[in-house]
């Protein structure tokens, strides 16, 4: 099956925080002078790879008939959603709480930076659904796309002076 959109949307805090904290820790640990310091080092480095392989980035993709995404290589977590279950999505900026995956099973988030840009997905089922994605507008101009004619977004109108 053909992808027809993909985007990646790197985890920039993780990146960030956890290779710094890892070498603070691993230093401490090096200097102590304690014979185990090299397991603990080497559990604190191989957590911290652990880690960025599996929620380093967010990855969104449309192929075929399906929305997939999941976050960092190894391509664990994975979602998919069919493209029939949207009817309707609009371009919304994500929470401004932390990155990751939030919310309830009625509107849930996904994301890899903090207060995203991204697209909020009305499904059929009465659920909501956020993406994180670097380029908002071209992810949902593809979903809109493929979407039924009903399921459109329409664009908000500006409100009529009297």
């Amino acid at each position: 099956m053909d992808t027809t959109y993909r985007s990646e949307q790197r985890f920039a805090a993780l990146w960030t925080v956890m290779p710094l904290t890892s070498l603070a820790v691993a230093a401490v640990l090096w200097f102590t002078g304690d014979p185990n310091a090299r397991l603990g080092i080497g559990i604190v480095l191989s957590t911290t790879a652990f880690t960025l392989s599996v929620l380093g980035r967010l990855v969104v993709q449309i192929r075929g008939d399906r929305l997939l995404w999941h976050f960092g290589w190894l391509g664990i977590p994975r979602w998919e959603l069919p493209l029939a279950d949207i009817t309707g999505c609009e371009v919304a900026r994500g929470a401004a709480a932390g990155a990751g995956i939030k919310g309830t099973r009625q509107d849930r988030e996904y994301t890899a930076a903090v207060a995203s840009p991204g697209v909020k997905f009305t499904l059929k089922d009465g659920r909501s659904m956020f993406l994180g994605s670097p380029e908002p507008e071209r992810l949902r101009a593809f979903v809109e796309a493929r979407l039924p004619e009903g399921a459109r977004a329409t664009p908000k109108k500006a409100p009529r002076r009297r």
